[in-house]
């Protein structure tokens, strides 16, 4: 038979044990610091190249990935890349490019969270697309940032000739170097059948 107060403690293990895995605020707070933002995640552990990669540095061996960043959906872009690192053959192969309104921000985070991580940040200026975007689009897509993809050709530097997008809220289950193997012949973009929808 268990004490009167087992069942009361065994919850509250439980919940700081779930709190413990993730320390993000439940809320955002506009006025938030870099500091506050660092502190909400664990720093994750260092992804290391398996056997038979080129060195880390190899241009020609780099696998370039952009994605946004902001501080809604922070979250889903650490796990993001959290998960391409995991299942990746060659991880400090990749390079990441993320796109943000306020680079300056975000940079300490994603230092704290991935220090071993191979990445560039680029400022994407809202006023771009602020007056092009239209007002009958559903409300989740209103936001500028949504629309920076369409600019990675004029934000990244001319080496980068090949990247794969992805959105924040993308989870990878597989190695993104199979993705990256596809030849897209006389191709300049790939992407996947969304709801039998043809662009």
């Amino acid at each position: 038979m268990v004490g009167d107060g087992a069942v009361p403690l065994l919850l509250h293990l439980a919940l700081l044990a779930s709190a413990a895995l993730f320390t993000a605020p439940t809320t955002t707070c506009a006025n938030a610091g870099a500091a506050a933002l660092a502190a909400s995640f664990r720093e994750a552990p260092a992804f290391r190249n398996g056997r038979g990669c080129a060195p880390p540095g190899d241009r020609a061996a780099a696998i370039h990935i952009a994605m946004t960043l902001d501080t809604t959906y922070l979250r889903g872009s650490v796990a993001g890349v959290f998960s391409v690192l995991r299942h990746a053959s060659c991880p400090e192969n990749i390079v990441f490019h993320f796109l943000a309104s306020s680079p300056r921000r975000l940079r300490p985070t994603v230092l704290a969270t991935f220090p071993y991580l191979s990445f560039r940040m680029y400022r994407f200026d809202a006023a771009l697309v602020r007056g092009k975007i239209s007002s009958s689009v559903r409300p989740a897509l209103d936001q500028p940032l949504n629309y920076a993809r369409i600019y990675l050709a004029d934000l990244l530097p001319p080496s980068v000739v090949r990247i794969l997008y992805f959105d924040s809220d993308l989870v990878v289950v597989d190695d993104v170097a199979k993705l990256w193997a596809i030849h897209l012949g006389p191709h300049l973009l790939g992407a996947p059948e969304y709801c039998h929808a043809n662009f």
